[in-house]
């Protein structure tokens, strides 16, 4: 069952749910950061939609994601080529409309017996959703120079793109 934080905010249910918020643990510090500290200010200023992946039973917190919008920027080093295949138009652009995966973290103890790919196929399905509505060619995914992230990545459809200049993070895309 996948709830969106958003639809609990003011409703009896927070409580709850702020207690499996609090209970989550995972590998990097920075996801589990993000959810416990950052993700409600993101749902009330509309940047970003949290989604919470729970276990069959709806007692565990299993894994989240937060999606997002954004411009990729090209920069310099970009083949004119590389840059129509990913903007579908333009060899000349200098940005082009991604949707984002900020987030994406399974708990260390809830997910034992989960794979990471089930749960991206939960997200992906939501950003299908997201292409079907409004259109975008490519979604996007920003993570720490990991060489576990970055295989489990591309195990799932992902090529690197580029290592950000502004924040070192790998940004990696998979067309939809």
């Amino acid at each position: 069952m996948v709830i969106q934080f958003r639809r609990v905010i003011g409703t009896p249910a927070i409580e709850y749910i702020n207690g499996l918020l609090s209970g989550f643990s995972c590998l990097d510090n920075d996801v589990e950061s993000f959810l416990k500290t950052k993700a409600l200010q993101h749902e009330q200023r509309n940047r970003s939609r949290t989604y919470l992946i729970m276990s069959d039973d709806s007692n565990k917190l299993v894994a989240y994601f937060t999606l997002s919008l954004k411009a990729l920027e090209f920069g310099e080093g970009i083949t004119k080529t590389a840059i129509k295949n990913i903007d579908g138009f333009n060899k000349n652009a200098v940005s082009t409309p991604v949707i984002l995966i900020g987030q994406f973290g399974k708990d260390k103890i809830n997910a034992q017996n989960t794979q990471g790919s089930e749960l991206l196929d939960v997200c992906m399905s939501y950003v299908y959703e997201i292409h079907n509505l409004v259109g975008s060619r490519i979604v996007l995914v920003e993570s720490a120079n990991n060489e576990k992230v970055v295989a489990f990545y591309r195990k799932n459809g992902f090529s690197v793109f580029r290592e950000d200049p502004n924040d070192k993070l790998v940004q990696m895309i998979r067309t939809l």
